[in-house]
């Protein structure tokens, strides 16, 4: 083997066992159903908490009303391999759950993925006591919200965002499958956990987010992981994927060092590997034409001359 050739390996050789020591090394993105951690709440919200239950799947056949008064499974919102927002209000809420919607609507139109195409959301009440119209208006103000001023995105969005109530309380039904504790309140409100939740297509619960703000970036990487990456196909969506880890402690995506070192290892290997290519080839082509040089100048043979 020639020196260069063995520097070269040497070299590839080093490459490989960086990517492959640091993938032993090091978990990969936290996987569907994975624990996050404890919420711990202050004594007067005790009876509020969330139990999470990653993985688990919630009843698609719960019976519900949507905003024009029709009958509607819940599972009329997981189809086409839909990744699905789901956020547990009440349309009269004075306060929290008004801005759950707001900022949800904030983010949904900061991204680049289409809702009712892209992915669909589902809100629903947890008060028995309000009815259709109600949820009729609050789902015309928020369309026109989402929609912008040349409602480019109104018609997807209307058929893929359900606004739904039920008589029945099967929204209790709903939340307790979910782990999201809630109760009545007087004068007729609701103490609630702030927490929304992105299923996959099939209904399996994959991710508590918290808190009233919802970072575009932070809903976008939950829903291609509910996905699996399935509702994009660009290049940059797969890297983030690769590169970014759901971290419990603060409820958003952060960049995984180790990942960025595999990938940045991954890189160093496909160019020396295109370097080994080209040096070999020109190699091979130095050799050919050394070869044709110590064969000498082929020399023609001689006409023969004419018979006079």
């Amino acid at each position: 083997m020639s020196r260069s050739r063995a520097i070269l390996a040497s070299v590839a050789g080093a490459c490989l066992w960086a990517v492959v020591g640091a993938a032993s090394a090091q978990p990969g993105l936290q996987p569907i159903g994975s624990a996050g951690s404890p919420n711990e709440l202050p004594p007067q919200a005790q009876g509020t908490e969330v139990v999470e239950r990653l993985g688990e799947q919630v009843p698609l056949e719960l019976p519900f009303i949507d905003s024009t008064g029709a009958p509607v499974a819940l599972g009329r919102y997981f189809t086409e391999g839909r990744p699905v927002v789901m956020a547990l209000v009440y349309y009269d809420c004075p306060v929290v759950c008004g801005l759950v919607m707001g900022q949800l609507t904030d983010a949904f139109g900061k991204l680049d993925f289409e809702i009712g195409e892209d992915f669909n959301v589902v809100f629903a009440s947890i008060d028995p006591a309000e009815e259709p119209p109600l949820a009729a208006e609050r789902k015309a103000g928020y369309l026109a919200q989402y929609a912008g001023a040349d409602g480019a995105r109104l018609g997807r969005a209307s058929d893929g965002w359900g606004f739904l109530v039920s008589p029945n309380a099967e929204t209790a039904r709903l939340a307790d499958a979910l782990g999201w504790a809630y109760r009545p309140v007087s004068g007729g409100e609701y103490s609630h956990p702030v927490c929304i939740f992105v299923l996959t297509p099939e209904g399996r619960i994959a991710r508590y987010v918290y808190g009233l703000t919802y970072e575009p970036e932070t809903m976008r990487m939950a829903l291609l992981e509910a996905s699996e990456g399935k509702i994009s196909s660009s290049i940059g969506d797969q890297i983030r994927m690769f590169c970014f880890r759901y971290d419990a402690t603060t409820g958003k995506y952060a960049l995984a060092a180790f990942r960025v070192v595999q990938l940045g290892g991954l890189a160093s290997m496909l160019v020396v590997g295109t370097l080994i290519t080209v040096m070999l080839a020109r190699e091979r082509t130095r050799r050919r034409r050394a070869g044709a040089e110590d064969a000498g100048p082929t020399t023609p043979p001689e006409n023969p001359q004419p018979a006079a």
